[in-house]
């Protein structure tokens, strides 16, 4: 099955240098093998990606661990779910076929039914084993959310759930913790001691301070992970240390501005314009920081940030892949535009939105373009991915790279607005979609193929309303108007015609469509119409006594189909 899916989001992050034993924080993870869900929930930079990916080096004996680190884009639960599984599959390399052919239906089914197929697979486990989801904080969409109480509710016996976030998760924690199947780490437990801060000091700069010192910098930091490593990456060039200690009060962010003020400072301009005009990007490669820094030699200048541990996180063995720390990132992007303006911060995002379109890394080629607002360049991106989305049944990520483009710049690309109309529908969104088609419809005069698609996309919402003669109308004008190579929507409209006619008893008639839908949905290789008209077919036979002939025809539209319901009609 196609998928484009990063392998470095699979990576457990690796130890970094300077970084201290929290030996107390990982003796309550070793309770984790007797719960079904462990809570890692503070704010950023409080050291929960460092703390669970330690925990998970030290358990791989006991509990292997497989591992996510989600972004905003696997808001689409396609996309989610398919790491999730990836994951899994890292240590279970067998499981989750099924579930994966339900997930890939172009048309939508319950994620109940393709976490039940999932359950199924791993009840079976012999061994414990953990799947962290890091950055779950990302996650807003309620399907995913519903998803994982699904799941928890459901666990297999040997499978654990490992949560870091920035904020509690829309799960029912209450119901957890009174069942007694939860382990929580909060900011409370993950706030540096003063012990730990001494040993974080002497491991990072080979700094021994006074223990009045230490003391102070843990009460002015409140012993929060990062503005502590912030302030042992400043305190190294502080003749008056006391001094400085006192110089930062107030909140987290101001304490944070102030030391990335310090931090940069102590650097060369070449190191702080690296900084800076990287900092736009999620995930970091050499090729691709040489194209934005306009140098050659950043495999050189990563390597030696990461050996300077500054806040950069390799996501690969092989030190290909890299990531800032996200708090760090976040504060150097407000840098960048207030040194040099929006305007820069765009002409980076058209850069990288270049790079990756070049090497073929869709995603991240369209979010850097919707960042630049070159709504041209994303919407041409957009729409040579969108069948391909589609087909995946990745709906939720069209919907949310389309809804950022202007509805008005997204009707100057009628061919595209046309496939937004199709994704509002397919999400049920009817009124926005029948909205998109009202305009098309006008817009579309003049195109007679385009006229074809809004024809197939109002049969659908007339078929959802129950106008079976309107749901026909519509599907023979859509039949009539679609250009040859259009296929997949040809077979469509055709397996939709066919259906009518069976329901009508006219067989015959139903037998030509169904046969027709067959054969362009066998050349569009579209398995969901291919298998549903193969289906279609085997009940005429059946209807028409020629049982043997309709078992043949069954069997083939199960094979089709994968084992999965893509052979039941579309709704």
């Amino acid at each position: 099955m196609e998928t484009s899916l990063l392998a470095t989001k699979l990576f457990v992050p690796p130890a970094r240098p300077g970084m201290v034993a929290r030996p107390r924080l990982l003796e309550r993870l070793k309770h984790a093998i007797n719960c079904n869900l462990v809570l890692v929930s503070a704010p950023a930079g409080s050291g929960k990606t460092t703390l669970v990916s330690d925990w998970s080096r030290q358990c791989q004996e006991r509990c292997p661990t497989a591992w996510v680190s989600l972004d905003e884009g696997d808001n689409d639960p396609v996309r989610f779910w398919d790491y999730f599984i990836a994951a899994i599959r890292t240590l279970q390399p067998s499981a989750g076929e099924n579930a994966l052919t339900l997930l890939h239906s172009p048309q939508p089914y319950p994620t109940e039914a393709m976490l039940t197929a999932l359950i199924n697979d791993l009840t079976g486990a012999a061994d414990n084993f953990a799947v962290v989801l890091d950055d779950y904080h990302l996650i807003k969409t309620e399907p995913i959310q519903a998803g994982i109480a699904f799941l928890l509710e459901h666990l297999p016996p040997k499978m654990h759930l490992v949560i870091a976030t920035r904020t509690d998760p829309a799960l029912p924690l209450t119901h957890f913790r009174g069942r007694g199947t939860m382990l929580e780490i909060g900011a409370d437990d993950l706030r540096f001691t003063v012990p730990e801060t001494a040993g974080l000091f002497k491991e990072m700069q080979n700094l021994e301070l006074s223990a009045e010192d230490v003391s102070a910098l843990n009460d002015r930091t409140d012993g929060w992970a990062v503005g502590l490593t912030m302030a042992a990456l400043s305190l190294s060039k502080q003749k008056d240390i006391p001094g400085f200690i006192a110089s930062f009060t107030g909140s987290q962010r101001y304490v944070m501005d102030y030391l990335v003020e310090e931090v940069l400072k102590g650097l060369s301009d070449e190191v702080q314009g690296f900084f800076l005009k990287t900092s736009v990007l999620e995930k970091l490669t050499a090729p691709l920081c040489d194209s934005l820094t306009g140098h050659s030699g950043s495999q050189a200048m990563l390597e030696k940030l990461e050996r300077a541990n500054l806040f950069l996180i390799p996501l690969d063995g092989s030190r290909q892949w890299y990531r800032y720390h996200h708090l760090f990132a976040e504060l150097l992007r407000h840098q960048l535009e207030t040194r040099h303006g929006a305007a820069a911060v765009t002409e980076l995002h058209e850069k990288a939105s270049q790079w990756y379109e070049d090497n073929n890394f869709t995603d991240d080629a369209v979010r850097h373009a919707l960042a630049a607002k070159d709504w041209e360049r994303a919407m041409r991106l957009i729409y040579a991915q969108s069948e391909v989305r589609a087909n995946r049944g990745e709906w939720n990520t069209l919907f949310g790279w389309l809804q950022v483009i202007p509805e008005e710049t997204l009707r100057s690309h009628p061919r595209l607005y046309s496939q937004y109309a199709n994704v509002l529908i397919t999400l049920g969104k009817t009124e926005a979609g029948d909205a998109a088609l009202s305009y098309l419809e006008k817009a579309a005069q003049a195109d007679a193929g385009l006229q074809g698609e809004v024809a197939l996309f109002q049969a659908i919402l007339a078929r959802r309303r129950g106008d079976v003669p309107r749901w026909a109308e519509l599907c023979q004008k859509a039949l009539s108007l679609l250009p040859p190579d259009k296929l997949s929507y040809r077979a469509r409209a055709s397996f939709f015609l066919g259906g009518i006619a069976t329901g009508r008893a006219h067989l015959d008639e139903a037998w030509r469509l169904q046969t027709d839908a067959f054969e362009m949905a066998r050349q569009a290789a579209d398995y969901w119409i291919w298998a549903g008209a193969a289906g279609a077919l085997g009940w005429i036979l059946w209807l028409r006594g020629r049982l043997r002939q309709a078992l043949e025809a069954s069997r083939q539209a199960v094979d089709l189909a994968g084992n999965s319901p893509a052979a039941a009609p579309p709704r």
